[in-house]
């Protein structure tokens, strides 16, 4: 396994950086309770925790996190664009302050699921889905799931496979797997560091270095384990397209494939694109003034 750890997680970087409630009588069927800790909507059985802030009657930015991530890694969005925007930062199930059960699967449609619950409990309407690294996948679940409820989708250096049939998909499942085996064995501290550390690309100051690697390697290891497993199972990964807007910024290096953009266009045909060059895989807290600068004018932008 340890011949296999640094190419099978090279290889995993290039993925990662390349992822019930109706209204009654107009009010949200599960409401929002706000405890000492934080304000949580219900949702399956689970409480989920959120950050909302800033003047109701403005539009509405939903913000879901990556892989082993917590509202923390949005809170220069959410200390800035609260000045503007409505703004809810979600815990998904099995991180930050959210409900954590060791008995469950921890899918694409839960962590849509519950970002759906938030938002109903919160009593908003067409939100803009912004979804980072694991969180992208969450925003398409979102679509697939629950049509023309997003007003538009904000992918912020997304993970994604193509069709399961695709041979650069087939490959890639192969290392992710890989990577999972390494989750799941004892070298599972040394495999998160060195995964964690190539998204930085030698790029992300290092004070920021630290704190997204202490944060995510002291993520709840089921849920970790799990939301990885099923994240890359084949039938998430069937291809669609979604009549939205949307908008895309990656990180540029050199694991981005020649064609990402275009792909990319044939699942939001109305797509912005951006390219970063200066910029590791935590690209909003990286250059937070820079990104909530695209962020505002593309939602701005967007057609009532």
């Amino acid at each position: 396994m340890k011949k296999r750890l640094p190419e099978a997680l090279r290889a995993t970087s290039v993925v990662f950086v390349m992822l019930f409630f109706l209204l009654f009588a107009g009010q949200p069927l599960h409401a929002a309770s706000v405890e000492e800790n934080g304000t949580y909507a219900d949702f399956d059985g689970l409480r989920v925790h959120y950050v909302d802030e800033g003047p109701r009657e403005r539009p509405a930015l939903v913000f879901i996190h990556g892989w082993s991530c917590d509202v923390s890694f949005w809170r220069f969005q959410t200390e800035d664009l609260r000045k503007k925007f409505r703004v809810i930062a979600i815990d998904l199930p099995g991180f930050g302050l959210s409900d954590k059960p060791a008995d469950r699967a921890y899918t694409l449609d839960l962590f849509a699921g519950a970002a759906r619950a938030v938002i109903k409990a919160a009593g908003v309407e067409h939100p803009v889905l912004i979804g980072h690294s694991m969180g992208y996948p969450v925003t398409t679940k979102y679509l697939a799931l629950y049509p023309g409820e997003a007003r538009a989708i904000v992918n912020v250096d997304g993970a994604y496979f193509r069709s399961p049939s695709n041979p650069r998909t087939i490959e890639e499942l192969k290392e992710m797997n890989a990577f999972l085996e390494g989750l799941l064995g004892p070298e599972r501290p040394q495999f998160i560091g060195f995964f964690i550390e190539s998204t930085f690309y030698g790029r992300t100051p290092q004070p920021l270095r630290t704190e997204i690697m202490e944060k995510m390697a002291s993520a709840d290891e089921y849920a970790a384990n799990s939301s990885m497993k099923e994240f890359i199972v084949p039938e998430n990964w069937e291809e669609r397209s979604y009549d939205v807007p949307a908008l895309a910024v990656y990180s540029a290096h050199e694991y981005v494939p020649p064609d990402h953009e275009a792909y990319l266009r044939t699942v939001f045909p109305n797509l912005t694109y951006e390219e970063w060059p200066d910029t590791g895989h935590f690209l909003m807290m990286e250059a937070p003034e820079r990104f909530n600068a695209v962020l505002v004018k593309f939602v701005e932008g967007l057609p009532e």
